[in-house]
């Protein structure tokens, strides 16, 4: 695999919104779309499809990339070339990739949503985004060498599920509305958000939230008490239980070592 950066173009973060700007396209350039939330349809080329949270959607470069948002919905576009050397982009499918280390890609996303707000389309936060872009392109290479040897469950209904969780993330998150949303029994939204991301849905949720919380004690000097409120607790007594918890440390503590 090449550590040669892409040559980004254009980056934007985008949505929530009605549906995409332009219905389709065609330039000298690759478009790597993430799918924060909603859903929509795409063709590239002869190849059809539909993405949702965990999927990004890679085009190459001068060919008709057509889309059409399933309602609303909040993504991320990429326009880059890559650099003279041989890179990953060569192995990689053209089309929809699904990642299933949602972890990961959900704080990549909030990493390009922070770099967004602070900077929008100023060319300073290019460098950060890049290396962004290439985190989102290595896990669509360990989908591409994972794929042969592990049977993958695919289970749309799940993905949207996910979609609904991140989006509803940090504010008051009701998984028997989720289910009832869906069409399913509480019950059903548990086993098969099992099988799908191998962790419950309420899990699912902490972990991310945890996650938010991690960057914040490394990166702001803010009070227990405001993190937890950005991140959808109650209060900075029930943030540090559940903290210490699940990642056998303190809060203060994890600052402590982990703040520069």
């Amino acid at each position: 695999m090449c550590n040669c950066a892409m040559n980004l173009q254009t980056y934007t973060c985008a949505g929530p919104q009605p549906g995409f700007m332009k219905a389709e396209e065609s330039l000298p350039l690759y478009v790597l779309i993430g799918v924060e939330s909603g859903s929509f349809d795409f063709g590239i080329g002869q190849q059809t499809g539909r993405a949702s949270f965990g999927d990004l959607v890679l085009a190459p470069p001068d060919e008709v990339f057509r889309r059409k948002s399933l309602g609303e919905i909040a993504f991320h576009v990429f326009y880059f070339s890559p650099p003279a050397e041989a890179t990953l982009l060569d192995k990689l499918p053209i089309g929809k990739i699904s990642v299933t280390d949602v972890s990961r890609l959900s704080s990549t996303y909030a990493n390009l949503r922070k770099s967004w707000r602070d900077f929008g389309a100023n060319t300073r936060r290019f460098d950060l985004t890049g290396h962004l872009l290439m985190d989102l392109l290595y896990m669509c290479e360990l989908e591409r060498q994972y794929a042969s040897s592990r049977t993958k469950i695919s289970d749309p209904l799940m993905q949207r599920a996910a979609g609904r969780i991140h989006r509803q993330l940090f504010g008051e998150l009701n998984m028997q509305g989720i289910a009832s949303e869906l069409g399913i029994k509480p019950s059903e939204l548990t086993r098969r958000f099992r099988l799908a991301y191998g962790v419950a849905p309420v899990e699912y949720a902490t972990r991310l939230r945890l996650a938010e919380v991690k960057r914040l004690l490394r990166e702001t000097t803010e009070t227990l008490d405001a993190i937890a409120c950005r991140c959808g607790y109650d209060s900075g007594t029930y943030l540090s239980r559940v903290f210490r918890a699940k990642l056998g440390v303190t809060p203060s503590a994890f600052r402590h070592y982990n703040q520069f």
